[in-house]
């Protein structure tokens, strides 16, 4: 190590912890074979052997941790001592910015307890707590993922317990808890941006499935509809312009999540620009249908971009026809709707969408009949909008 007391170096050392876990290892196996009964501990760590994988900076985080759990085990005693050294300045600086937060938080709690005069609710408290939480994980992650990355150790696999070990400081339950609330909020929204690929439900989508949604995530704020923590949301913001590192699972996972979710905003934004272009110039039919396809075969909703193209294939319909009724496509165009003025219909077709006699006597005696008011609810048959008058041309 740069800083390590003695003759032993980086290399040596990060050796010396896989020695450690290999021989951990051996001893967890060789209880098995002779039938041993295993402790809650060894099981656990067998369980997430699995399921976090064997890669290098994982395995050497355990080392790590056993040597902190069993120091008196240890045949390298020093190397812990090694460790913090190494990272001395990031641990003091991630320390100082945790304590700072503390202190702030502290203030402002008590200057909001002086404006309502008493003690703070539960609910105040709570808040309160979260809050400071959020913001602690949020400056003491970039510090953690630096660390891992210039001791190429996982710090972020590990259990609260054993990072404090490691670590020598205290506070880590937190900051573990909220990372991994992060990460699942952003592979939940990709999830459920994949699963529209996969749907054939007729369930709403989620509200995420939209471009301003999924802008208002990806800069920190909560869109319409959307239920998701705001302080949460921010943090996410924050971090994901900080520093990367591939010894860490954590910010590896977070990072892809994060780059599909940048990259699915970017296309859907692509997409509406292209198809809007295309609802106001001159398209050809064949075009216009691919993409209403493309659109309905994407995770993007957008419902009055799907009615725009819709509305420009009827239109092309009409032209192509000659003034043909919309609906049946036989009998010739003789009624306008209002207030959109689209006159796409037969007086036919008009009449079976109207509910009362007295509607359809009006229109058929007077060439009017207002729905305003009316059971009727009629949608253009052209652009799909709330039809309120209905006259004869």
């Amino acid at each position: 190590m740069r800083a390590m007391s003695g003759a032993m170096s980086l290399p040596s050392s990060s050796a010396h912890l896989s020695e450690v876990e290999e021989a951990r290892s051996a001893r967890v196996q060789r209880a098995r074979q002779h039938g041993g009964k295993r402790g809650g501990r060894e099981e656990e760590e067998e369980n997430e052997e699995g399921e976090r994988g064997q890669h290098p900076a994982v395995t050497k985080a355990r080392a790590a941790a056993q040597l902190a759990t069993y120091p008196s085990q240890s045949v390298f005693p020093h190397l812990l001592s090694d460790l913090r050294r190494e990272v001395e300045a990031e641990l003091r600086d991630m320390q100082e910015e945790m304590e700072k937060v503390e202190e702030e938080e502290s203030k402002r709690a008590v200057a909001a307890n002086a404006e309502k005069g008493g003690m703070p609710s539960a609910r105040d408290y709570l808040l309160s707590m979260q809050k400071m939480g959020v913001e602690k994980t949020t400056v003491a992650l970039p510090h953690l993922v630096r660390m891992s990355s210039q001791l190429d150790i996982d710090l972020l696999s590990l259990f609260s317990k054993e990072l404090e070990g490691v670590l020598g400081v205290r506070g880590m339950g937190d900051v573990l808890s909220t990372s991994a609330a992060l990460l699942r909020l952003v592979q939940t929204h990709c999830k459920e941006i994949r699963s529209m690929h996969e749907s054939s439900s007729s369930s709403p989508p989620p509200p995420i499935c939209s471009t301003s949604a999924l802008s208002s995530f990806l800069s920190g704020k909560v869109a319409a509809g959307m239920e998701d923590d705001p302080l949460l949301m921010h943090a996410l913001s924050t971090l994901a312009s900080t520093h990367t590192c591939s010894a860490s699972g954590w910010r590896v996972d977070l990072d892809e999540g994060w780059t599909y979710l940048e990259l699915t905003c970017s296309h859907w934004l692509e997409m509406e620009e292209r198809m809007g272009r295309a609802a106001r110039e001159e398209t050809s039919m064949d075009k216009l249908k691919a993409l209403v396809s493309e659109l309905d075969q994407s995770s993007l909703t957008n419902d009055d971009l799907r009615a725009r193209l819709v509305s420009r294939m009827l239109a092309l319909t009409n032209v192509a026809v000659g003034d043909v009724c919309v609906m049946c496509g036989e009998r010739g165009i003789a009624v306008r709707f209002f207030p959109c003025r689209h006159s796409c219909a037969c007086v036919e077709c008009v009449m079976r969408e109207l509910s009362s006699e007295e509607e359809k006597e009006s229109l058929t005696s007077m060439g009017f009949v207002s729905l305003k008011g009316s059971d009727t609810k009629l949608a253009c048959f052209e652009c799909g909008r709330h039809v309120l008058n209905i006259s004869t041309m």
